[in-house]
């Protein structure tokens, strides 16, 4: 993954309701001088107002009802079987949770059978696939065969491909959390002006003595280049440990599932407000944040830490250990007998 900080200068800002944006990569300004940062692979021109994309994609989320409680049984098993056929066929992690959620809506729709829910979880990461991926890495029916190792046959995975798509009356167009994410990533919520927490800071300034410890032969003109770039360093630290917390916390929400029917704003600025707790931020969202989700309360915040807390302390998944994990007679003798 490219971790390379944006480069931009952000010098032709764009209004868009009552905000600002940089015109060249797309990340929000706030009024308060605060100048955020994020990685070059979310750099993206502003030609469209971010803030009506991002209320769009909140109305496009996968409506989901009460699970079955066979389904709830295998729920967290189906989901590491849909991690591994995912990584084995080197889907990106959209195609993942987009799957994840088609097969819920789908299972809570209809009268399924439970002996054919991995069915159901492959087509709906193919159907997923055919949505979001390129198309040489949509993995067909006789490449999700090889790959899944399931035992039906080619009609039976166009039957269900047809159910689930006649299920969502032939529209897959939706979003799902990480797409928020990283909608939020795209728009910036870490800043250069972000205060560590007191622990992170005490590191952060033993760290910079050292350094002066070690250059007090230098001039004072060295002495500052190296202290900024050593600033833009532990920046680009604090960065990457954001976006990989953003991705591990959005996968925990997946798989617990009761989060899925919650509104997503609230959820998607709980979730950015967790995320910086995390990484030792001494404010959990500041005010342009809030200002720029028009003031939208983080209602789920407090729940979402709770819940982070407990899967610490008793997991409840462990991602690729599906096949093992599964009691299925003919999934373990398929597991042992499979060429790898």
């Amino acid at each position: 993954m490219d971790y390379k900080l944006n480069q931009c200068s952000h010098s032709d800002p764009i209004p868009y309701n009552n905000q600002f944006f940089c015109k060249l990569c797309g990340i929000h300004l706030p009024s308060d001088g605060n100048i955020p940062i994020k990685s070059a692979k979310f750099s993206f021109p502003a030609h469209l107002n971010p803030i009506q994309n991002l209320q769009s994609q909140w109305v496009r989320q996968v409506p989901v009802v009460q699970f079955p409680s066979d389904y709830l049984k295998q729920r967290l098993s189906l989901i590491d079987y849909i991690i591994e056929w995912s990584e084995k066929l080197s889907l990106s992690i959209n195609s993942l949770f987009l799957a994840v959620q088609f097969l819920d809506y789908f299972v809570s729709s209809k009268n399924s059978d439970p002996l054919q829910y991995r069915l159901y979880a492959a087509t709906c990461l193919m159907l997923a696939a055919k949505t979001i991926e390129l198309d040489e890495k949509i993995p067909f029916i006789s490449k999700l065969r090889r790959y899944t190792y399931l035992p039906y046959p080619t009609q039976d995975f166009r039957k269900c491909e047809c159910q689930i798509i006649k299920s969502f009356n032939w529209n897959l167009q939706y979003t799902t959390i990480i797409d928020w994410a990283e909608t939020a990533l795209s728009l910036g919520i870490v800043y250069e002006q972000d205060e560590l927490s007191q622990s992170e800071s005490i590191l952060k300034e033993r760290t910079t003595n050292i350094i002066q410890l070690n250059l007090n032969q230098q001039n004072k003109q060295d002495l500052k280049e190296q202290t900024e770039s050593n600033h833009k360093l532990s920046t680009k630290n604090i960065y990457i440990k954001v976006q990989e917390q953003f991705t591990k916390i959005c996968l925990t929400i997946l798989k617990d599932g009761s989060y899925l029917n919650k509104d997503p704003s609230q959820l998607t600025l709980s979730l950015i407000g967790c995320v910086r707790k995390i990484c030792g931020f001494k404010q959990s969202l500041p005010q342009c944040l809030l200002s720029l989700y028009d003031n939208i309360q983080p209602k789920f915040q407090d729940s979402i830490v709770d819940l982070l807390s407990k899967q610490t302390k008793q997991p409840i998944s462990v991602v690729g250990k599906a096949f093992t994990n599964d009691l299925d007679f003919f999934s373990l003798q398929n597991y042992k007998n499979r060429v790898l």
